[in-house]
């Protein structure tokens, strides 16, 4: 099928914008007992969410991926955890609402006027390329079949690699996606291909008891089914309530599967695969197991990334001070200057942010991060951190912007922003993992596009 314009008898936006936000308000403020700072951020995570479901099918609407993403982990985990009573000892809330929300709102809203500002002028580009896409994929076909040859190459070869090339390797095993991109919008293969692609994808979520790229790359191939195919407004809300059912599904299985498949290392393919789906089937069976108070409070919990934050802003600066951008300086330092430039460059991962800006020492194996708004509120305080966020937001923006501008001569380079974003929408990461990746995928993406031209004659 060939890639369509969005029909013009969806809804208009802003009517229907205008519309769920009132009713929304009418019924939370006649209903329920929350207060108008939370009121104010389930609103305006619901106006997010409306902008996304808008975004499919014209183009990679990233940004409004980061800040969804960022109102459900920051804003409705936090307004759950402080309004149902299901505030764990330990993973609860540790300041007040207001003092939270006060901070986090605006932090978040000026978050997306960051990530929106610079794209402005320039965000109609991936609606009007679109058209063109397909005819550009279509001539690129070979080249997509050598992407994903590389990306089976490389993660093979990432088993056998001295650490030094992991994550090398790692970013070049997920170009194999973006080949994928390239053959579904051509319409040049069968599926096999993708379905092959899919199934590896779902193999190593199950060998690593995590689900961060599989949930992530499958967003990102619905936004190019809704770039090959049309999609009316009901159909978006149909696929987001069997997403959301989906990942409440997984949520309640996720757990106990992590723990019988890291404490059985023994476990075979076909072993991981029949526990899994058996556990999954044995929920289905049993769907008041995905409700109940146990279930609930494991999902709050896991949605509630502000619990994180929250102990930020009980920490500093009464345990430990201020930053002062400190973590910023040597975030921006380590992902622009090479380690034998910078021999105490900052390095990747959660462990020393924990430790810094919450006391807490995570134990082996355990991954938790304090985010980017909680390291701005930890560098900078209450106001600073918001500034901090409005900025931040600027940055990934003209990176996204660049991309839009080149599309209209490439207009595959759009399928490059999965990639190039892949940690970037995350909302639990600091900044120094956000830019270390953002900035090697660059690399790797760039090194990719030159190998193919200059050794295999072929332009991606």
């Amino acid at each position: 099928m060939d890639v369509i314009e969005v029909n013009s008898r969806e809804p208009n936006k802003a009517v229907f914008q205008l519309y769920s936000l009132l009713f929304l308000a009418i019924i939370l403020f006649a209903f329920s007992s929350l207060s108008y700072l939370a009121i104010l951020g389930v609103l305006f995570s619901l106006y997010i969410l409306n902008e996304l479901i808008y975004g499919f099918g014209k183009g990679f609407p990233v940004n409004l991926v980061i800040s969804f993403l960022a109102c459900l982990q920051w804003i409705i985990g936090p307004v759950l955890s402080y309004y149902t009573g299901i505030n764990h000892p330990f993973y609860g809330m540790q300041v007040p609402e207001d003092y939270y929300f006060s901070f986090i709102i605006p932090g978040v809203i000026l978050y997306h006027f960051g990530l929106s500002l610079p794209v402005l002028g320039v965000k109609q580009i991936p609606k009007l390329v679109i058209e063109s896409m397909r005819e550009d994929a279509l001539a690129k076909v070979k080249g997509a079949y050598y992407l994903i040859g590389l990306g089976f190459v490389a993660g093979f070869a990432a088993a056998f690699s001295p650490p030094s090339l992991i994550f090398f390797l790692y970013l070049l095993s997920q170009v194999k996606f973006i080949g994928c991109f390239y053959l579904y919008v051509s319409n040049s293969a069968s599926n096999k291909v993708l379905y092959l692609v899919f199934a590896t994808l779902v193999l190593n979520a199950l060998a690593s008891a995590m689900f961060h790229d599989l949930l992530l790359w499958s967003l990102f191939f619905l936004f190019v089914f809704s770039i090959k195919h049309h999609i009316s407004l009901k159909t978006k809300f149909l696929g987001l309530f069997a997403g959301l059912f989906l990942l409440l599904l997984l949520q309640s299985v996720k757990y106990q599967y992590r723990n019988i498949a890291w404490s059985n290392a023994s476990l075979g393919t076909f072993a991981q695969s029949e526990v899994f789906f058996g556990m999954v089937f044995n929920k289905l069976m049993s769907p008041n197991e995905l409700f109940d108070a146990k279930a609930n409070e494991t999902s709050i919990t896991r949605l509630n990334q502000g619990w994180i934050i929250s102990r930020v802003m009980n920490y500093i600066p009464y345990v430990e001070q201020f930053a002062d951008g400190e973590t910023v300086e040597g975030a921006f330092s380590a992902a622009l200057l090479p380690r034998f430039l910078s021999e105490n460059k900052a390095m990747a991962g959660g462990r020393a942010m924990m430790e810094r800006f919450t006391g807490i020492i995570l134990q082996e194996g355990t991954s938790m991060n304090i985010s980017l708004i909680g390291e701005g509120y930890g560098n900078y305080g209450r106001d600073g951190g918001i500034i901090f966020m409005f900025l931040i937001g600027i940055v990934f923006s003209l990176i996204l912007r660049q991309l839009f501008i080149k599309s209209q001569e490439n207009p595959t380079i759009l399928f490059w922003i999965p990639f190039l974003f892949l940690q970037v929408v995350k909302a639990e990461t600091d900044l120094t993992t956000t830019l270390n990746y953002l900035v090697k995928a660059s690399i790797v993406m760039i090194l990719v596009f030159y190998g193919f031209r200059k050794f295999l004659k072929i332009e991606l």
